[in-house]
């Protein structure tokens, strides 16, 4: 006789077989009921395009009920048509949303509470993207739209991720248990996962809020006077005015995007969580800042000499995309390094 756990995985592939041949029954029955051109593709912009208009109606009822409208009758000359021109190209967060439905439904719990959830989930989703649309519609056209946006971008993956957060922990242990089904040892995970938790809200406020606010120059002109010093040694001419290094056959201009301040994170990040609480990790972790910033320094002379000699870096190779790889792959090996010699990855002698 067959026992319960059998039975239970039986009637688990039954489910899933079915399902599958539903969706695929779906498939060929919309393939062959419309139009060729009626695609997948077009019935995706097609839904995109209703969830976009109810969520700006949502949008303008919300501020003709606050009586914004009749306090700045001449804002815009046509809000919809205006809005949808400049702030509304696309649904926001989709991708974020997908993955924390996807997490959900793979999860063993009940159909209940995964339904549950995704509507809890769609509907913060529903209601950022109305956040994000009244923003928009509320500010200058000729606002800085990294500005504008990134409260309403902070607070709505703030908000996304914070649902992910609750249905892991309602559902750890059955999300521990099939990590140990596909043997993962989850040993060191479980004192990790506050550490994770608290690294990516941090780097969502450095990602949505930080980048927006601040423009860096203290830490451009911290990475261009040593380039400017050795560069002046080689017997170059460079001048640094503000992002900018200057020469008399080129100029190098410093974007914040440009100065690594995420890869530095996620370098750190990494060695942090998988280091041992000791003084070594901390120690390595700055050792390894100051050689990124350094090897930065020195892309940024080696790309300053090949302008005043050629003009321009873009030749036969992107010489910056060269030195944008050659410098993930100094990352890779601190971590190759760390992984091999210093991390809890490898039983302490």
């Amino acid at each position: 006789m067959m026992n319960t756990g059998s039975l239970i995985k039986n009637k688990r592939k039954i489910i899933i077989v079915a399902s599958l041949a539903i969706i695929a029954t779906l498939i060929f029955a919309t393939k062959l009921l419309l139009p060729y051109s009626f695609s997948s593709t077009s019935v995706y912009c097609l839904l995109s395009e209703q969830y976009l208009n109810l969520s700006l109606k949502l949008s303008l009822s919300v501020m003709n009920w606050l009586g914004y409208f009749s306090l700045f009758p001449d804002h815009v000359s046509d809000v919809g048509q205006t809005f949808w021109i400049f702030f509304a190209p696309g649904i926001r967060y989709k991708k974020m949303v997908l993955a924390i439905i996807l997490s959900i439904w793979i999860t063993k719990a009940s159909p209940k509470r995964k339904s549950l959830f995704t509507i809890i989930v769609l509907v913060i989703h529903f209601l950022a993207v109305s956040l994000y649309n009244i923003t928009g519609l509320s500010s200058n056209p000729l606002s800085d739209p990294e500005l504008v946006f990134s409260v309403p971008d902070t607070i709505a993956a703030f908000s996304l991720f914070t649902c992910f957060v609750v249905w892991f922990r309602l559902n750890r242990l059955s999300i521990y248990d099939q990590l140990m089904g596909l043997k993962i040892d989850i040993t060191g995970l479980r004192t990790k996962i506050t550490a994770l938790i608290v690294i990516t809200y941090i780097y969502i406020i450095i990602n949505q809020f930080v980048f927006a606010y601040f423009t860096f120059t203290g830490w451009v002109n911290f990475l261009f006077i040593p380039a400017q010093k050795l560069l002046s040694v080689m017997g170059y001419n460079a001048t640094v005015d503000s992002t900018y290094l200057i020469g008399d056959n080129g100029t190098i201009y410093m974007a914040k995007f440009c100065l690594g301040i995420k890869t530095m994170y996620l370098f750190a990040s990494v060695v942090y969580l998988t280091g041992r609480r000791n003084f070594r990790r901390w120690l390595y972790i700055i050792g390894g800042l100051l050689v990124i910033n350094f090897i930065n320094i020195l892309r940024f002379v080696l790309l300053f000499i090949h302008i005043q000699r050629n003009g321009d870096y873009a030749l036969s190779i992107d010489l910056h995309l060269l030195y944008n790889i050659i410098l993930y792959s100094i990352i890779f090996l601190l971590w190759v390094f760390w992984f091999e010699k210093y991390s809890d990855l490898i039983p302490e002698k």
